[in-house]
């Protein structure tokens, strides 16, 4: 029994030598076409749709400077339902912070949504937006998820929420929980899949995890279809001065800031037919590689 990789979502299943098939099934539940092998030594991929067979190899010479090796690879865009002439990238990893060998810009792909809000350190406030966005794209163990980051007057927040567990932060250095420190990234991307919300403050620390927001702003409009974790996202954001980063299940990131909706961003480009955004015209759109970063205009 080998395991397969959905190329569209991620998920992981085992191959039709199975008893329940989970790979096909998983094909049939979701529509999502393309599968590769996780078996070592295995370089295929193998499209349910055309029934094709294909090599899923990327030659050194043709892979970007910045592509991770466990990128994965978008064969489903051939016109015409062909198959590629060879594979296209379709996950590309954020750029780092300080990174310049994206379009030769520094951390800037945030830049339209750091002008919209008051609090934008771009130290602290981009790294802090950019893990929203991996969470929205990963998810964790095969599902999406969604949480929530305040950003800046983090005393504030703090005054008006309450833990709903043992803030399992607590007790660790500053230096250990700085939002650019890759290990803590990871232990965000783990706590993530519980409830409550991370409170970062200004200076890039995370001050507290797994927080119940209690502000709950009775004049802040959503647009329709916007849940609870929206609504006190908006509503600390107008209470406070902080700044809400929203990850919703669906995979889409909303900032929210003095109680408004002020950018959304997509972060699959090519999966963008099946979200429904809900930032209000007029607004400007910028694509950075496979996001598409939407921002309220003023």
């Amino acid at each position: 029994m080998h395991l397969r990789l959905c190329l569209t979502c991620g998920q992981v299943g085992c191959c039709d030598d199975s008893k329940n098939k989970h790979a096909t099934a998983h094909f049939h539940s979701t529509g999502h076409p393309v599968i590769e092998s996780l078996e070592p030594g295995e370089n295929w991929s193998w499209c349910y749709v055309d029934e094709i067979l294909f090599a899923s190899e990327i030659a050194e010479a043709d892979t970007p400077a910045y592509e991770s090796e466990n990128v994965m690879r978008d064969y489903t865009q051939a016109p015409n339902g062909a198959s590629n002439d060879r594979p296209l990238l379709a996950r590309q990893p954020l750029p780092l912070v300080g990174d310049t060998s994206v379009s030769g810009r520094s951390n800037g792909m945030f830049k339209s949504i750091c002008q919209r809000v008051r609090r934008c350190d771009k130290k602290n406030f981009e790294p802090t937006l950019e893990l929203a966005v991996e969470i929205a794209r990963e998810g964790r163990e095969g599902r999406r998820i969604g949480t929530l980051f305040t950003f800046g007057d983090a005393d504030a927040v703090l005054a008006r929420s309450r833990p709903l567990i043992l803030d399992p932060l607590t007790g660790h250095t500053k230096e250990a929980r700085q939002i650019r420190d890759a290990n803590l990234r990871g232990t965000i991307k783990e706590l993530a899949q519980l409830d409550g919300a991370f409170v970062v403050s200004d200076q890039g620390i995370v001050v507290s995890a797994c927080r119940y927001l209690d502000a709950m702003a009775s004049d802040v409009a959503l647009p329709f279809g916007m849940a609870s974790r929206h609504l006190a996202g908006a509503s600390i954001s107008q209470v406070t001065d902080a700044v809400a980063i929203v990850v919703s299940e669906s995979s889409m990131v909303r900032v929210f800031d003095d109680g408004k909706l002020v950018g959304e961003i997509i972060p699959e480009l090519w999966l963008m037919d099946h979200y429904n955004v809900q930032l209000a015209a007029p607004y400007q759109e910028e694509v950075v590689g496979d996001l598409a970063v939407l921002t309220a205009k003023a």
